[in-house]
């Protein structure tokens, strides 16, 4: 594993180095991606898969595009996680004026625990408890990861929509080497 980044801004510029010395590779990953992403429940799957990947590269291992089609053992935990994220974020979207913010708050929250479950194999209560403590931890880390990140995978969504397979792989890489500075020591059981 890469030595840890102190600050944000160093994080940044690794995953843009990661992200231009595995252009090709993300972007043939993203590709995979986003052509099997579309396929309901199945996709949570894939999206465990393209996050191992995403990992692979950021800690310097070889990734495949067939990386993407082999997390299936985190699926049930993952399922369950982003149906209760769906729901809250849903319900928050409904409410008038502060439902955006409180939403986007909650996207931070409960991002650490996804990666607990797909790197670690977290049951999904144990990665809520898990990403409370990580977001306790380093609040302004996690925020601007998942903002810096949005921000560059949607910079590729705004390019005609196909510019997201340019710029996945850069945003996901944002938040991935956060969640290695964090990530858990231990399993919570």
């Amino acid at each position: 594993m890469a030595p840890p980044v102190d600050d944000f801004g160093g994080l940044v510029t690794r995953a843009t180095r990661l992200w231009t010395g595995n252009f090709g590779n993300l972007l043939i990953l993203s590709l995979v991606f986003v052509l099997v992403c579309w396929i309901p429940v199945a996709n949570v799957g894939f999206l465990a898969g393209y996050t191992r990947a995403i990992l692979k590269v950021a800690r310097g291992e070889k990734a495949e595009a067939g990386d993407i089609f082999r997390a299936w053992d985190c699926f049930g935990d993952l399922f369950v996680y982003l149906l209760l994220v769906l729901v809250a974020q849903f319900a928050l979207n409904h409410v008038p004026g502060i439902g955006q913010v409180a939403g986007f708050a909650l996207a931070v929250v409960v991002a650490p625990g996804m990666y607990g479950i797909i790197d670690r194999r977290m049951k999904f209560m144990d990665a809520f408890r898990w990403s409370l403590e990580a977001i306790k931890g380093d609040l302004v880390g996690w925020l601007l990861a998942v903002l810096i990140g949005g921000i560059f995978m949607a910079v590729g969504a705004l390019l005609l929509g196909i510019g997201i397979i340019i710029t996945l792989g850069w945003g996901s890489l944002v938040m991935a080497l956060q969640y290695d500075r964090e990530r858990p020591r231990v399993i919570i059981l």
